[in-house]
Formats: structure tokens, C-alpha cells, sequence
């Protein structure tokens, strides 16, 4: 007899998910550059902060979100959870900091 639970289980359908999650916030991040950018062409300060902002974020994209697609996939297809111990607090912490040191930036244009 067939496990019902394991027909209900779309391995692709949970790397999907996951997936849109990822480029949905690296759009959020991308928009949040680009008002950087343009507020600084306004206020009359460097737009590197913005610039480096969408850069990283595009290079996520890029990168992170095809990567973490393929390893979902994979595991969810092999019977595991995909728990991510490293990635994602590690997206974050890297994430935090460039916020925080871009946002050091334009506080010392203002000082």
C-alpha cells in the first residue's frame, strides 16, 4: 500500500517555495538600493551605499537562490528536513552587516 503522506510531498513544490522566499526578499533588498541611490542623487551625497547595496543583492540573487533551490530539491527528495544551519543565519549576519555599515556611511556624510 502505497504512504499517502509521501504522494502529498512535492519535493520541487517545497524548493519552489523556499526559492520565491529568496527572491522576494532580494527584490525587497534591491528596491531599498535603489531609494538609497536615488536619495543620495537628491541629497547631494555619494551613491555608493545604494550601489554597493544592489550589487551584493543582485549577486545574491545570482548565486544563493538557484544554490539553495538545487539543495532543497535534493533533500526533501532524499526523506530529510532541509534545515539550514549555515546558510541562512549566515545570509543574515552578512545581510545585517552591510546594512549596518552602509548605514555608518551616510551617518558620517551627515556628521
Amino acid at each position: 500500500m502505497d504512504n499517502p503522506d509521501r504522494d502529498l510531498l512535492d519535493a520541487t513544490g517545497v524548493a519552489e517555495r523556499t526559492a520565491l522566499a529568496w527572491q522576494r526578499t532580494v527584490i525587497g533588498v534591491l528596491a531599498v538600493g535603489a531609494l538609497v541611490v536615488r536619495w543620495s542623487i537628491v541629497e547631494r551625497f555619494p551613491p555608493w551605499p545604494g550601489v554597493l547595496l544592489t550589487t551584493v543583492a543582485a549577486l545574491a540573487a545570482l548565486l544563493l537562490v538557484r544554490q539553495r533551490y538545487q539543495r532543497v530539491r535534493d533533500t526533501v527528495t532524499a526523506g530529510q528536513t532541509p534545515l539550514s544551519r549555515y546558510l541562512v543565519p549566515g545570509a543574515t549576519a552578512f545581510m545585517a552587516v552591510v546594512v549596518v555599515g552602509i548605514g555608518t556611511a551616510i551617518l558620517a556624510e551627515y556628521i
